[in-house]
């Protein structure tokens, strides 16, 4: 029997790891040293309180003195916590140019496209509103503004329910699968992205009818 293919209408990126690279081991580091603490122990305080930031129930501030209370840091918090949260900011701005350019080329082939992703209010104000690479995406949720992280369900329908779409109609794209089992238990069509090339491939397989230009560069 012939399996009818889904009618993807929207395409919706996770931001850090798919639209935007995931923070490098570069970034940590001068954080760490910045709060006088070995990476290896300012690494695991900051994503230990990484979930109530990105929802909201943190805000910045008490979010950065609970990383530096938690690594043991001695230093001066007024001025710290400014340079962490500057340095935090610009480790998530590395674009990735292949979804981004692919984002550009799905809207000329009619596709919606939007992002989904966990972040903290402050993140966004700093790393993404009022930037020009924005326009290519027709709406953004995040997980600051509605008091839910992914992979909860609420934050998917969240976006469905404001753009009238169904959720099968919507392909999500995320580098954690347990975000994407979550996209895919509240009814999207979801795929773990690993890398452009891979993603090329993973659309030419399961849905060919998806454009993939832009998404490699051909020298």
């Amino acid at each position: 029997m012939e399996t009818t293919r889904p009618n993807i209408r929207a395409i919706a990126f996770d931001y850090g790891g798919v639209l935007a690279h995931f923070i490098d081991e570069s970034t940590l580091c001068h954080m760490a040293d910045a709060a006088g603490v070995p990476i290896g122990v300012f690494g695991p305080a900051l994503w230990g309180h990484r979930a109530g930031y990105d929802s909201g129930e943190l805000d910045s501030g008490t979010y950065w003195r609970a990383v530096l209370d938690t690594c043991g840091s001695d230093k001066d918090r007024a001025t710290l916590v400014e340079q962490l949260l500057e340095l935090d900011a610009l480790g998530w701005s590395r674009i990735n140019l292949g979804t981004l350019r692919w984002a550009r080329v799905l809207k000329q082939h009619g596709y919606r496209t939007l992002i989904i992703s966990n972040m903290a209010a402050a993140t966004y104000e700093m790393v993404i509103r009022d930037q020009m690479w924005t326009q290519h995406f027709e709406y953004i949720v995040i997980s600051g503004w509605i008091g839910v992280n992914k992979p909860a369900p609420e934050i998917f329908w969240k976006a469905t329910t404001d753009l009238r779409l169904e959720p099968s109609e919507v392909l999500f794209l995320d580098d954690k699968p347990d975000n994407v089992t979550g996209a895919q238990e509240a009814g999207l069509r979801a795929v773990t992205f690993g890398d452009t090339h891979v993603l090329a491939e993973q659309l030419r397989s399961g849905y060919p009818e998806i454009p993939t230009c832009g998404l490699v560069c051909n020298p």
